[in-house]
């Protein structure tokens, strides 16, 4: 395999990455740009070269990033930030500020800038917002009295329900304790509850018993409380709900431009100036006397003169072909200017009778572009302050470089990832080939680590090429585990019921209206409600535990889902109440599901080797005859008339 070399392979790398990488000097000057500054920032690299990265930002607010600079110049570890950057068009974005340090024999001698324009990020976790906003609207708007209850039983928030239920203003609450509202006779009872569910042996608790409002009297309540985790199980709060009916959990997550000036001079068999183009005066600042019948050696910084001789040493040898140097040369001025010489043997030319150097003048470039060629200190602070884990492969697809991120990431060594085939590593077959054109190819996977652990990762593959050659491709690994399994467990708490898993009351009414919405289309036949409310149940918490009336109400969510169709939906609204709903259902063959529900049990919930012998009542309605907007309402009216009647039966609104 072609050894290819490390400081070319990090510069690649470097330029391939679609981060803004700003190398910064201790002064807060800007060294080099990476190629996609121009794509995040709207300035060319060059064009940043020599300016203040001050000039990236706002002029208010970089105290922030002043202070994180030094503390990195000052060897200390800096996490990444998200601050306000300005394109050059004035035009504004967030973006996160990633610093990494870039060593030198004495220490920390600048800084390594990776900007991401996180703004669709951002922008995502404002419709999360505002999702919770819309949340908070229903908690607000809620008819049944809910709370929020912090793990020591202090009340965080309320809506106005509870208010309402209790006689007092919100504000009231601010300082209040669910304690407060419990007639004392029952306070130790409570306070074993909530110290169960707070220490998280249980995820809920139904409780009946006494509350005083505002004047002191007593109310005889029911109250829900469930647990509320984070997404790594750790509980943070309490949701309550009281009153007579339960209603459903609430849960509140971016040449040079180069001026072409095709320059020549000639020199003389002894390198003396002979002809100079006029554009070689405005290019190094000289009047023409100033350069003819002069040794152009006058012009040439010493330590470039060794390559000028050997580019004269190869044009002697084969005077048919020309050769390139890049040389500094003086200008008008004193100073060094960066000079890419062209030079062709025409010495046996009669015309010419001289060397012919075109000149171009690449100062800038050579100066944004020499610590990437030249020091691989540097690359390697580039990558390795990245934030995604770094693959690069040869163009036989195997890993010859890989950053500390990937290791960390993989669950591998670096040294061991060295030869591996990324493509099977990540379980990425049949793509095995990366499109020439630059696309780039993102895939998401699952990946288990050697220590077993399985996480999801984002990958992504692009060619990797310098400026003449295909090195390989680069492959970017990300693990976003995390943010997949809060992004389930947001949709999860807002659409489900946790203790049973079914559809809560906010996915219920969004499936009726949905089936509303279907109905008004294309009319045919009806949509049926069903509810649903288990008998008695209160006994069987009380004469138990609530653990076994947690597991006879999974048991009960189960029998529903297995007697009910395949297109119909069942939830759990609260409590022991639930619902299904059955689209293009007539009035028979809804009683026929209802009448199937109640079969189902027949046989005894049995938990911990106990019979419980459990019977529900089942109240139906149909829209049409009954708008959408009352079969719910229907249906529970028809549920109590079969309660009424001494319950385990169907009732017809």
């Amino acid at each position: 395999m072609r050894e290819i070399d490390q400081g070319q392979l990090l510069a690649s790398i470097a330029a391939t990455l679609h981060d803004c990488i700003l190398s910064v000097d201790a002064d807060g000057t800007i060294r080099w740009a990476s190629p996609a500054t121009e794509s995040v920032l709207g300035w060319r690299a060059e064009d940043l070269a020599g300016g203040e990265l001050a000039m990236l930002f706002p002029p208010e607010g970089g105290e922030l990033r002043d202070a994180a600079m030094q503390r990195l110049l000052a060897g200390e570890r800096v996490e990444p930030f998200v601050e306000g950057v300005v394109r050059r068009d004035g035009s504004s974005f967030k973006a996160q500020l990633t610093l990494g340090p870039v060593h030198g024999p004495g220490g920390a001698i600048g800084v390594i800038a990776v900007l991401r324009d996180v703004s669709a990020q951002l922008s995502e976790q404002r419709e999360l917002a505002q999702a919770l906003e819309m949340s908070r609207a229903h908690f607000d708007q809620a008819t049944t009295p809910q709370a929020i209850l912090d793990l020591s039983g202090h009340l965080e928030s309320v809506n106005p329900a509870w208010c309402e239920l209790f006689g007092h203003g919100e504000g009231w609450f601010a300082d209040c304790d669910l304690l407060d509202l419990v007639d004392p006779v029952d306070a130790d009872n409570v306070v074993a509850r909530l110290a169960r569910l707070r220490a998280g042996e249980i995820d809920s608790i139904s409780y009946h018993g006494l509350f005083r409002d505002a004047e002191g009297g007593d109310l005889n309540l029911l109250l829900d409380a469930s647990l509320l985790r984070e997404p790594n199980g750790t509980p943070y709060a309490i949701a309550a709900w009281a009153g007579a009916d339960d209603e459903s959990q609430l849960e509140l997550t971016e040449v040079l431009s180069l001026r072409a000036w095709d320059t020549a001079v000639v020199l003389d068999g002894d390198l003396t100036i002979t002809f100079v183009a006029g554009a070689v005066t405005r290019m190094l600042g000289y009047e023409r006397d100033d350069l003819l019948h002069h040794l152009s050696w006058e012009y040439v910084h010493p330590g470039d003169t060794g390559a000028v001789v050997e580019m004269l040493e190869r044009l002697h040898e084969d005077p048919r072909r020309s050769r390139d140097v890049v040389v500094r040369v003086r200008d008008g001025g004193g100073q060094w200017r960066s000079v890419e010489v062209t030079a062709t043997n025409c010495l046996a030319d009669p015309d010419v009778q001289g060397y012919v150097a075109n000149l171009r003048d690449v100062t800038e470039r050579v100066q944004s572009e020499e610590a990437l060629r030249l020091s691989e200190a540097l690359h390697r602070a580039m990558v390795e302050s990245t934030q995604e884990g770094i693959l690069a492969t040869s163009p036989d697809g195997l890993v010859i470089f890989a950053n500390e991120t990937a290791a960390d990431v993989l669950g591998r060594p670096v040294e061991l990832l060295s030869g591996e085939d990324p493509v099977r590593l990540l379980g990425l077959h049949g793509e095995a080939r990366v499109d020439t054109d630059g696309v780039i190819e993102v895939h998401e996977v699952v990946y288990r680590r050697p220590d077993g652990d399985e996480r999801i990762l984002r990958v992504s593959r692009r060619p990797l090429n310098s400026r003449n050659d295909r090195l390989g491709v680069l492959v970017s690994v990300a693990d976003v585990t995390d943010a997949r399994h809060a992004e389930s467990v947001l949709r999860s708490r807002a659409l489900n019921d946790p203790l049973t898993g079914l559809p809560n009351r906010y996915l219920f009414t969004d499936r009726l209206e949905t089936a509303a919405a279907r109905h008004e289309r294309s009319p045919g036949r009806g949509t049926a409600v069903l509810f649903i409310d288990v008998d008695r149940f209160k006994l069987v918490n009380d004469g138990f535990s609530h653990e076994t009336g947690d597991s006879v109400l999974r048991e009960i969510g189960s029998r529903l889902l297995a007697s009910i169709r395949a297109t119909d939906t069942v939830s759990r609204l609260g409590g022991d109440e639930f619902a299904v709903i059955c689209e293009d259902t007539g009035a028979e063959e809804a009683e026929v599901i209802a009448e199937r529900i109640l079969a189902a049990f027949a046989p005894p919930v049995v938990v911990d080797g106990a019979d419980h012998r459990v019977s529900i009542s089942v109240g139906v309605a149909l829209a049409p005859p009954y708008s959408f907007d009352e079969v719910v309402r229907r249906a529970d009216e028809a549920m109590y008339r079969a309660k009424q009647s001494g319950g385990g039966r169907v009732g017809l609104a």
